[in-house]
């Protein structure tokens, strides 16, 4: 069995989707697997399935979704429900717990690809952290758990998924800057850049592409309008590294040191 939150949710068995077609019973199973492991209540499944508001029928309601998705496991896997209900989903007091194994799910292998990504960071070997999360993020089918409401207990896990993602995305930019391939990552901060309008890192590496590849007037005017739309929107002003950054980049004789240790050096 096979769990998939790296996008839609999806429950693969064989290379078949067997996910609840009915969206409550997806939003239970969603958040049953950002919890896997974990009791989830029934109050708190509750909580999420109705946004606090929950009819008198509320508890039989999940219930029978729990029920529907025990079945739908149990004929995926051709066994029976009373198996799944003991080893798959379990009932433990007033609160459901979803067994999965790390294998099992995308979530906890991508997880690991970006900590091997920042170990080869670590160790100065760009290239490998390039392979590991070009790997991951191939992973990614759309926005995470797409196909689902996300309900006020949800709605943290997806959060946490997006930045998940978006780390990774920042981990990929930075190895292309480490291996010297300016223009590409420039591409990919861009983008970045207008998803994300005040992330500092995002913008910084953008900066340090864009004076790589001998752009510095360009790379300056990321910097200016940075700092800008922080100041107006936020009443802040950059960060000292961004600002030191900025500062170098503007002398006619920069600290080339401080340059090729940020991988900006021309």
């Amino acid at each position: 069995m096979e769990f998939r939150t790296l996008g839609s949710l999806a429950l693969i068995v064989e290379g078949r989707d067997i996910t609840p077609s009915a969206p409550k019973q997806r939003q239970a199973l969603a958040l049953l697997l950002l919890r896997a492991g974990q009791r989830v209540t029934m109050p708190t499944l509750i909580d999420e399935l109705w946004d606090g508001v929950p009819p008198r029928t509320a508890m039989t309601a999940l219930q029978t979704y729990i029920g529907v998705i025990r079945r739908i496991m149990a004929e995926g896997t051709r066994t029976t429900v009373k198996h799944v209900a003991a080893s798959r989903l379990v009932t433990d007091g007033n609160s459901y717990v979803l067994r999965v194994a790390d294998d099992e799910w995308d979530k906890p292998s991508f997880h690991q690809l970006v900590r091997r990504s920042r170990a080869a960071i670590a160790r100065d070997d760009a290239a490998e952290a390039e392979r590991l999360m070009r790997q991951g993020l191939a992973r990614w089918q759309g926005p995470p758990l797409g196909n689902v409401k996300i309900g006020r207990v949800l709605s943290p896990h997806a959060e946490r998924l997006c930045e998940l993602h978006l780390g990774a995305r920042e981990l990929l930019v930075e190895s292309l800057l480490r291996t010297g391939r300016a223009q590409e990552a420039v591409e990919e901060a861009t983008e970045l850049t207008i998803e994300h309008p005040y992330h500092e890192n995002l913008h910084a590496q953008l900066m340090r592409g864009l004076y790589s590849s001998g752009r510095r007037a360009a790379a300056l005017e990321v910097y200016q309008r940075l700092r800008t739309r922080m100041g107006e929107d936020l009443g802040i002003s950059p960060s000292p590294s961004v600002n030191t950054l900025h500062h170098v980049m503007l002398q006619d004789e920069p600290d080339e040191q401080f340059l090729a240790l940020s991988g900006a050096a021309r």
